[in-house]
């Protein structure tokens, strides 16, 4: 790896890997792509508050060049400080933080191709939706427009600035503010009234739509024949299992995961990437925890949103969010064929045979309920005597009812399963005297009546 050491402009503080800012008069140390180590071409600079990625070596407009195109989208702006701001991104924008003297801080961002600026203006139409009245319901910050100004027929958006930095998943324990702050963020996003994603003619789905876009999904995968058998019929198991699609929509922000949550001091500060807002399944949000946090910071996390959202079993939630994570490896299946790549679409089946080894048997990643009264019996106690970890009830003290109902359909039949003891009296009666001749053209055994008595009386059944 090449090394190339030069300065860097001064910079905002204090540092951050999202939002860009390092001391001043920090060290910068740059290198040519490395194939043999997949590394791409960029920058770090490296300070006395840490390491941050400035920039790499795709990125095509200079800090300078970005901070003036914040001047013209911002009236009476003068940048004092500028930094290339472009971590956890993927390389569809250039981007900077600017600042001036009176210490206000702010994100531009330029678009490089004209499918990126269309993604720029859904999210800029979903932004203009979250009114300052629905952002006072949240307890995290969201993003405003601040400024915009137009370049070779694309725009450049200048957005309010949030301090924080990006999520690590292995941050969420089942200890900690971490993860319950995660869970109050989601719950409270999930409470907002859905008026507002119609006014503003985002989308709106129903639980059928997400489910027949889903087993279209489904079909695509299986069409290419690289998808292990055990995963094809774990997908459409839970696609053909109606009770695990009766969700209720909600607004969600459609597009989440850890690249897209800042976090300060264990708590949730923003959430950024806002293009895919709508109406939909909920467990669209939650599907980034699947496979990747740990158990006890997913339980954890399902906790809390149960009661932000003060609601009951989350399990068919929980569900369809890991079905949903795990179709993210169909998908990369799906972009690696279509896009004739063996590198990706090997990698795909990789990850895919690693998925089916870790879901095979597991009883907490089950996405249907067992068929036969075996599977359930051979499956192992949860942690803490919790006979099934999906069930998050807001009140712990809220039980759920067992009802064991039967109707009787034959005069014979008797059904011994009750909630309630009860005595049973089976009483035979002859229908003639035991010292009666029998009567001529009758068979030597008589038929008898059986009369069942229940200890309450409340129920008699005769058969004769």
């Amino acid at each position: 790896m090449r090394w190339v050491i030069a300065r860097v402009l001064p910079v905002p503080a204090p540092a951050s890997t999202r939002t860009g800012p390092v001391r001043a008069s920090a060290t910068r140390r740059c290198w040519a792509s490395s194939p043999a180590s997949r590394s791409p071409a960029g920058c770090v600079a490296v300070s006395a508050c840490g390491i941050l990625v400035l920039y790499s070596g795709d990125m095509t407009r200079s800090p300078l060049t970005l901070a003036a195109l914040a001047t013209s989208a911002i009236p009476g702006l003068e940048v004092s400080q500028v930094a290339r701001h472009t971590a956890g991104t993927t390389g569809d924008y250039d981007s900077a933080v600017v600042a001036d003297d009176a210490g206000r801080r702010f994100i531009i961002r330029m678009p490089n191709s004209p499918a990126a600026f269309r993604r720029l203006e859904d999210e800029l139409k979903a932004l203009s939706a979250l009114s300052a009245g629905i952002r006072t319901r949240l307890p995290f910050q969201v993003p405003a427009e601040a400024g915009h100004v137009d370049v070779d027929g694309l725009s450049a958006i200048v957005y309010t600035f949030i301090p924080g930095t990006l999520l690590d998943i292995a941050a969420i324990t089942g200890e900690g503010p971490l993860a319950t702050s995660i869970g109050e963020a989601l719950g409270a996003l999930h409470e907002l009234p859905t008026g507002f994603i119609d006014d503003y003619a985002l989308p709106h789905e129903h639980p059928g739509q997400v489910r027949e876009r889903t087993r279209r999904l489904v079909a695509r995968a299986d069409v290419t024949r690289r998808v292990p058998r055990e995963l094809l019929d774990r997908w459409y198991a839970a696609i053909d299992d109606d009770d695990l699609w009766g969700f209720e929509p909600t607004v969600v922000h459609g597009s989440l995961d850890d690249q897209s949550i800042l976090v300060a001091e264990g708590r949730v500060t923003g959430l950024l990437d806002w293009g895919a807002l709508r109406i939909a399944d909920p467990a669209m949000d939650l599907s980034w925890l699947m496979h990747a946090a740990s158990e006890a910071g997913t339980d954890a996390v399902l906790a809390a949103y149960a009661r932000a959202r003060e609601t009951g079993t989350l399990k068919t939630l929980r569900r369809r969010a890991t079905l949903y994570a795990e179709l993210q490896a169909a998908r990369w299946l799906l972009h690696g064929v279509d896009a004739d790549d063996e590198t990706i679409t090997k990698d795909a089946e990789r990850m895919l045979a690693e998925l089916a080894a870790v879901v095979t048997g597991s009883w907490r990643m089950r996405l249907t309920e067992p068929v036969f009264d075996a599977e359930q019996a051979e499956e192992p106690a949860a942690p803490g005597g919790i006979s099934d970890p999906d069930d998050f009830m807001a009140d712990d003290d809220e039980v759920p009812v067992r009802t064991d109902t039967a109707a009787a359909t034959e005069p014979v039949e008797i059904l011994a399963e009750t909630e309630v003891d009860e005595v049973v009296v089976a009483e035979v009666i002859d229908d003639e005297p035991a010292d009666a001749t029998p009567a001529a053209g009758r068979d030597d055994e008589d038929e008898e009546t059986a009369t069942v008595v229940e200890d309450e009386g409340a129920t008699r059944a005769q058969s004769s």
